[in-house]
C-alpha cells in the first residue's frame, strides 16, 4: 500500500494506518511526504508489526519516504536511494522483481532530476520492474477535474517521461482521482490523479492479474492510498481459529464476562466451554461491533467520494462526507494497543 499521509507526527497517523492495515493486510507499506524525522513513523510502524524499514529524510516541511515490511514474509534488499525514491530488489515466493517507491517533488527542477535518475534505472533494467507513489503530475486532461484546465504541455511531458522509461500504467480500479485539492471559484473542488503505479512489460507479464485499487480517503490526508494487488481478489469464508488478544484485558467488561462464565461448582471442562462461548459473545458485542461499524462507514465513504468526484456542487454529498469522516474519526478503537500481526501474501503485497 502506498499512502501520501501529508505528515506522520500525530497519533491520528497511527490510528488511520492501523485501520488500513487491519482492512487490507499490505505486506509492504510505503508512506510518502512524512514531513518529519523518519524515526517517528518508523516507531509507529514497528508497533503495527513491521520489523524492517528503509527511509529518506524529509527536506524541511516537505518530502520524506518510509518503506516498511516484514522480513519473515517478503525479502526487500536496498539497491539505491535518492532524495525522491528508494529502489529495491524484491523476493517473494521464489519470484524476483524490482520495486521503486517514489515521491516526486512539486519543484520542476527536482522533478526533472528524478526522471533522469529513473531513466538511468530503466536503461539498466533487464528484469520485471514496478514503481509506485505520488508523482505530482497527471498524464492527460481527464486526470483533472475542477479549477483551471490541465496544461497540455505538462501532461505531454509526463507521458514522454513514462515512455522513455519503457513504463505503462498498471490498471486502476476505484475512484478516478487520488488527490482532493482546494475548492475553486464557483464552489468546485479540484481533483487530480497524482498517485499511481507504473511497470515495465516484464513485470506486467509476470503478474498478468495485477491491478491498483484506489482506497477510501480519510480526513487525515487529502490523498487516497493505493493498494497494489498482484492477483484478483478472492473472498473465502473461513472460520478463524480462536486467538486471545491482549487488548481485551484493557476493557472492564471483559473481566465481568469472565467472572460470569466461570463457576466453582461445575466441572473444569464445562467451565472451559462456558468461557469460550462467553468470549465469543462478548467479542461480537464489543470489538467486532466496532469493526463492523468502521467497515460500514468506510463503504459509505467510498460511495460518497465517488459521487463527489463525478458531480459538481453536490452540497448534500459534501455534508454527508463530512459527517461520515467525523463519525469514523470519533469511533474509539479498543484494540489500538493490541498485538497486530501483518502477513504478506502473494495477492496483496504493496
Amino acid at each position: 500500500m502506498v499512502w501520501n499521509c501529508r505528515g506522520a507526527t500525530s497519533s491520528a497517523f497511527f490510528r488511520y494506518c492501523k485501520q488500513y492495515i487491519d482492512n487490507y493486510k499490505p505486506g509492504v507499506l510505503v508512506i510518502v511526504e512524512t514531513r518529519c524525522n523518519p524515526s517517528i513513523p518508523i516507531k509507529a510502524l514497528r508497533r503495527l508489526g513491521y520489523d524492517s524499514m528503509e527511509s529518506i529524510d524529509n527536506t524541511g516541511y516537505a518530502g520524506g519516504i518510509v518503506v516498511a515490511w516484514k522480513s519473515s514474509d517478503i525479502g526487500l534488499s536496498l539497491h539505491m536511494k535518492t532524495t525522491q525514491f528508494i529502489h529495491f530488489k524484491v523476493e517473494l515466493e521464489k519470484e524476483e522483481w524490482y520495486f521503486t517507491a517514489v515521491y516526486a517533488s512539486p519543484n520542476d527542477i527536482q522533478k526533472q532530476l528524478l526522471w533522469h535518475e529513473l531513466q538511468y534505472l530503466a536503461s539498466n533494467m533487464s528484469k520485471a520492474w514496478m514503481i509506485a507513489g505520488d508523482f505530482n503530475d497527471i498524464a492527460c486532461s481527464l486526470e483533472k477535474k475542477g479549477g483551471l484546465p490541465a496544461p497540455l504541455s505538462r501532461c505531454k511531458k509526463f507521458r514522454d517521461r513514462i515512455i522513455v522509461c519503457s513504463l505503462n500504467d498498471v490498471e486502476s480500479r476505484g475512484p478516478r482521482f487520488t488527490w482532493r485539492g482546494p475548492i475553486y471559484h464557483g464552489g468546485q473542488r479540484i481533483y487530480e490523479k497524482l498517485d499511481r503505479a507504473l511497470s515495465n512489460d516484464a513485470w506486467r507479464f509476470q503478474f498478468l492479474e495485477a491491478f491498483v485499487k484506489v482506497l477510501v480517503r480519510v480526513e487525515f490526508s487529502d490523498h487516497h492510498p493505493i493498494l497494489i494487488n498482484l492477483k484478483e481478489e478472492k473472498y473465502e469464508c473461513m472460520q478463524k481459529p480462536f486467538r486471545f488478544e491482549n487488548a481485551w484485558l484493557l476493557n472492564d467488561s471483559y473481566h465481568d464476562m469472565m467472572q460470569d462464565s466461570w463457576r466453582e461448582d461445575i466441572p473444569f471442562n464445562v467451565n472451559l466451554n462456558n468461557v469460550v462461548e462467553g468470549i465469543e459473545r462478548w467479542k461480537f458485542d464489543t470489538f467486532d461491533k466496532i469493526k463492523r461499524r468502521k467497515k460500514e462507514i468506510t463503504r459509505r465513504l467510498e460511495g460518497t467520494q465517488r459521487k463527489l468526484q463525478l458531480q459538481d456542487n453536490y452540497g448534500g454529498m459534501r455534508r454527508l462526507e463530512v459527517k461520515l469522516q467525523e463519525e469514523l474519526s470519533g469511533i474509539k478503537d479498543q484494540g489500538l494497543c493490541g498485538v497486530l500481526m501483518v502477513t504478506a501474501t502473494r495477492n496483496t503485497i504493496i
